[in-house]
């Protein structure tokens, strides 16, 4: 489902008559598949039950995940036979970033205490098992605004040959540039590091 319906952009564009829908639909499906790939993360429902996924750490004291809720369960494959012998006590874990009310989603970081006991570090290498529940919750309004204007430059761009665009207003003529600073701010707040507009790489995988 993309982050803003067809009847959100029609009302922002002032578009009346349902001629173009499939084409506007289509771009509002591609710029909330490149909203996913540029903030590194996708703004789904939190899951109603929790359920385990695998990943390899690339720290002792950290690991990057997608979106989450609350974490049930932490287990470290400190054997590394698939077993997950070692489990985690959640007195010893924090959930980042900080500021984020409990329950809620949006959770992108596990991070170990520094009284974690040193046989429950991660081991670089080593899978770890995280059962939690998943999700972001609610698209936030500036994301679903960012949806629309990247949906609608994209439906326009169907009528803009060469990128040379005359505004309505006044006839000018201008070339779209590359970047839309408006929806780069808008989703200035949403960046994480695995994204393409993020400050590195991805580091976490899911195996």
């Amino acid at each position: 489902m993309s982050y803003a319906t067809l009847a959100e952009l029609k009302a922002a564009a002032t578009i009346a008559d349902t001629v173009d829908d499939t084409d506007i639909q289509r771009a509002l499906d591609a710029a909330t598949a490149w909203i996913d790939h540029y903030t590194g993360r996708t703004f789904s429902p939190i899951d109603a039950t929790a359920s385990a996924r695998y990943f390899m750490p690339y720290d002792v004291d950290r690991l990057d995940v997608p979106d989450l809720a609350s974490v049930s369960a932490l287990d470290i494959d400190s054997q590394g036979d698939e077993t997950f012998a070692t489990t985690v006590d959640p007195m010893y874990i924090d959930l980042y970033p900080l500021h984020l009310m409990p329950g809620m989603g949006g959770y992108t970081q596990i991070r170990l205490k520094p009284t974690t006991p040193p046989d429950s570090a991660f081991i670089v290498g080593e899978q770890v098992r995280v059962t939690a529940v998943w999700g972001f919750g609610a698209v936030p309004a500036a994301v679903s605004q960012a949806c629309i204007l990247v949906a609608n430059r994209w439906f326009t761009r169907l009528s803009v040959p060469f990128s040379v665009w005359e505004a309505p207003q006044t006839g000018e003529l201008t070339t779209l540039g590359a970047h839309d600073q408006d929806v780069i701010n808008l989703l200035a707040a949403y960046l994480t590091p695995s994204g393409a507009g993020g400050a590195g790489s991805a580091t976490w995988v899911l195996v």
